[in-house]
C-alpha cells in the first residue's frame, strides 16, 4: 500500500518559535511599505547591473549586502532565474553561472520588517524580446487595477490568460501569484493564471503579491529534482540528533525567522563541515523544506515574470512595491 504523505508539513506558516508581537494596523501598513520601498530599490539597482558577463553569485550577494545595509532581512532569497528556468534559481556558494548575451534574466526579490513582507520581481532583456516582458507586465498591471474585495481570484487569472495569449505567448498555467501573511511569503489564497483554475475570494485587508510568468513555451513548469538551493526551517517537530543540525536548524529557524533561506547564508555562522553536516541529517529527517528550481518543460523555452505586492483596500490596490 503506498504510504499517504503528509502535504501540511510544507504549507507555509509563521515558525512556533517565532514570539509575535500585536501591531496595530497603521503600523502594519508602515513596515509593510518600508519593506516594499526598499525592495523596490535594489531590484531596480539590481537591474541595473546585470549585464552579460555578470556572475549570478555577484547579484545575488550584492542584495544580500544591499538589504543588510538598508537595515532590513530578506524574505526570500533574490533568485536570479536565466531563460526557461522561471523561479527559484539562487546562487550556492562559489556559484559559476555568468549571464550570457541574449538571456532573459528574472530578478525575484523579498524583503520585510518585523515579519511583514514585500515580494516583487522584474525581467531583464539581453535579447530581442520586448514582447515577453511586456505581457508579464501588463498582465500583472491588469489585475492589480481590478483587485477588489469580493473579488474572484479566477476572475483575475482570466484576464492574465487573455492578456498574455493575446501575445501570442502562454501563461505559467501551474505557477501563480499568492497571498503574503506575517512570516508567510506564500500564503494560502492564490491568484492563478488562467482562469481555468481555483479561485479564492479577496477580503479588505488581504495582502497580495500578484506575479505573472509568459513562456515562449508549452507553459508549464517542473521541479528540476537536481537542484534545491533555497530551504526553510520545518515548523513541525522532528528527532535531530547531531549538533551540527541542531545549529543549522536554529540559525534557520531563529536568525532567518523560518522564512525561506539561501543555502549560502549559512556560511556567515557556521564552518562548511557543520552546514554540510547539519544540512544531510535535516533532509534526511524533514527538518528543513527545499524549494526546487523551476524550469519550463520546453528547453528552449523563455519566460518572463513581474510581481507587486499590494494592500487590498475598499478602493482597491494599495501597491507597497512601486
Amino acid at each position: 500500500m503506498r504510504r499517504k504523505v503528509d502535504l501540511s508539513k510544507y504549507q507555509e506558516r509563521p515558525h512556533p518559535t517565532l514570539d509575535l508581537e500585536e501591531v496595530s494596523d497603521e503600523d502594519k501598513e508602515k513596515k509593510l511599505f518600508e519593506a516594499g520601498k526598499v525592495a523596490s530599490e535594489i531590484l531596480q539597482a539590481l537591474k541595473e547591473m546585470t549585464k552579460p558577463g555578470v556572475k549570478a553569485l555577484d547579484l545575488c550577494l550584492a542584495a544580500d549586502k544591499m538589504i543588510k545595509e538598508k537595515g532590513l532581512k530578506p524574505s526570500f532569497p533574490l533568485n536570479v532565474s536565466i531563460n526557461h528556468v522561471a523561479a527559484h534559481y539562487t546562487s550556492p556558494p562559489e556559484d559559476p553561472l555568468v549571464i550570457q548575451k541574449g538571456d532573459v534574466v528574472k530578478l525575484d526579490l523579498g524583503t520585510h520588517v518585523d515579519g511583514f513582507i514585500a515580494d516583487t520581481a522584474l525581467t531583464v532583456d539581453l535579447g530581442s524580446n520586448p514582447d515577453l516582458v511586456k505581457a508579464s507586465i501588463e498582465a500583472t498591471q491588469a489585475a492589480t487595477d481590478l483587485i477588489r474585495p469580493g473579488t474572484n481570484t479566477r476572475d483575475l487569472g482570466a484576464i492574465i490568460e487573455d492578456i498574455i495569449t493575446g501575445y501570442d505567448l502562454r501563461p505559467i498555467v501551474n505557477l501563480s501569484g499568492h497571498l503574503v501573511e506575517r512570516y508567510v511569503v506564500h500564503g494560502h489564497k492564490t491568484v492563478p493564471l488562467t482562469g481555468k483554475k481555483g479561485g479564492d475570494i479577496v477580503e479588505e485587508g488581504d495582502i497580495f503579491a500578484i506575479e505573472t510568468f509568459a513562456s515562449t513555451g508549452s507553459g508549464e513548469i517542473r521541479a528540476d529534482p537536481t537542484r534545491i538551493n533555497i530551504f526553510r526551517a520545518s515548523s513541525f517537530p522532528v528527532k535531530i540528533r547531531s549538533l551540527a543540525a541542531r545549529k543549522v536548524y536554529k540559525i534557520a529557524a531563529e536568525e532567518f525567522g523560518g522564512l525561506p533561506f539561501a543555502e549560502r547564508w549559512l556560511y556567515g555562522h557556521l564552518s562548511k563541515r557543520e552546514i554540510l553536516l547539519g544540512m544531510r541529517e535535516l533532509k534526511r529527517v524533514e527538518g528543513i523544506i527545499g524549494y526546487n528550481v523551476l524550469v519550463e518543460t520546453d528547453k528552449t523555452a523563455l519566460v518572463s515574470q513581474h510581481e507587486h505586492t499590494m494592500i487590498i483596500t475598499s478602493d482597491g490596490a494599495k501597491v507597497t512595491t512601486l
